[in-house]
């Protein structure tokens, strides 16, 4: 008997979105540890890896350093699926038209897939799809792609973006949350009709249901919108730790980063924050977050989709190993929380298993008819 909820923890494996970071300190020692703590509790993952990255790093591979991250990028990834675990694709178009000079990577400011040009959508997911497939069948022969999320949470405008995806094969979106705006980079999912449950949508408007199902299914980051006290402990923990902790970039030398990358901040203006009791909008989500915060926002979703009468909810959770360093213990600590105190309703999944559960139940999913 499968049980109410489903809990998709999705990584994003990626390094920072203006293109500082390394694979080795960003990628591969998070992503290990973030392994090591779903094997010892028996939890399922899906590493949604940025191939876009993997593209360019390839593209640059007679520089030594690069050639070198390319090849630790390549064998992490396919480390997931020896070890078990679902991979599936993740895209950051800003690494497309990307120059690296003098050690440093110099991307654009075109964080929405979207917003790339009809042919280089087309050109960026089938190279990606046919490199990830590539890449990992040489360890799963059966491996495919059949899941997709979209960097910065980007897919509109979507029409060309989904006849895209589905040419290619891919069965499930995520980006879209409830209530989402970045103007500077042409999201809006303010009049989502659908805020936490998995729907066909619409390939016109992601926001909106399709009349019948389909081949593509949408499932929604759940939202949560913390109360002042969570908020502030989660305020203060969060300076608290920027105090004690080594930036991740360490490795640059103090002012030698351009100008170009300190300035390239596309998601300046993200409307995260409201003017009410609950100031702070996000969604689930794993990264740098004291246990309390996780454990919250976990106990709240929850609270809220139990009023839902479907048999199946799948509940998303985001996942940001790149930002894991110095709070390996949160994370195991919420892990096991839910792992322990949720047994009897909820169950971990991946993509793929849950790719082929919508393929046998079509009604998992929401339609108008």
């Amino acid at each position: 008997m499968k049980k109410k909820f489903l809990v998709l923890i999705e990584d994003d494996f990626e390094i920072m979105g203006n293109g500082l970071g390394n694979v080795a300190d960003l990628q591969y020692l998070p992503a290990l540890a973030l392994m090591n703590i779903a094997e010892k509790y028996g939890v399922k993952l899906t590493f949604m890896v940025d191939v876009a990255h993997q593209l360019t790093l390839k593209k640059f591979c007679k520089h030594p350093e690069v050639k070198i991250q390319s090849k630790l990028w390549a064998e992490t990834v396919q480390l997931m699926i020896e070890r078990g675990f679902d991979v599936q694709l993740h895209l950051h178009p800003q690494w497309v038209n990307s120059v690296y000079k003098d050690g440093y990577f110099h991307l654009t400011d075109v964080w929405n897939i979207g917003r790339l040009l009809p042919e280089e959508q087309t050109a960026l997911i089938a190279d990606s799809v046919d490199y990830l497939e590539s890449l990992l069948r040489q360890v799963r022969p059966e491996y495919d792609v059949c899941a997709f999320k979209g960097g910065a949470w980007g897919l509109q405008p979507s029409t060309h973006l989904m006849s895209e995806l589905g040419k290619a094969g891919i069965h499930i979106i995520m980006g879209p949350c409830d209530g989402m705006v970045v103007k500077r980079q042409g999201l809006d999912y303010s009049g989502m009709e659908e805020k936490n449950l998995p729907y066909y949508p619409n390939h016109d408007d992601l926001t909106k249901i399709a009349d019948a199902s389909g081949k593509s299914v949408v499932i929604p980051l759940q939202s949560y919108s913390p109360d002042l006290l969570t908020f502030s402990k989660y305020i203060f923990n969060h300076i608290f730790s920027g105090l004690i902790s080594k930036s991740p970039l360490r490795y640059y030398h103090s002012g030698s980063i351009p100008a170009d990358i300190r300035e390239l901040k596309p998601l300046k203006g993200k409307n995260d924050f409201t003017l009410n009791l609950r100031p702070y909008r996000t969604h689930l989500k794993i990264g740098d977050q004291p246990f309390s915060y996780l454990k919250k926002s976990f106990d709240t979703v929850i609270g809220k989709l139990r009023e839902y009468d479907a048999e199946r909810i799948p509940v998303l959770i985001e996942s940001h190993t790149k930002q894991y360093a110095q709070n390996y213990r949160d994370i195991e600590r919420f892990i096991a929380y839910i792992a322990e105190n949720y047994e009897s309703e909820v169950e971990f999944g991946d993509m793929s298993g849950y790719s082929k559960e919508l393929q046998d139940n079509p009604n998992l999913a929401r339609s108008k008819k």
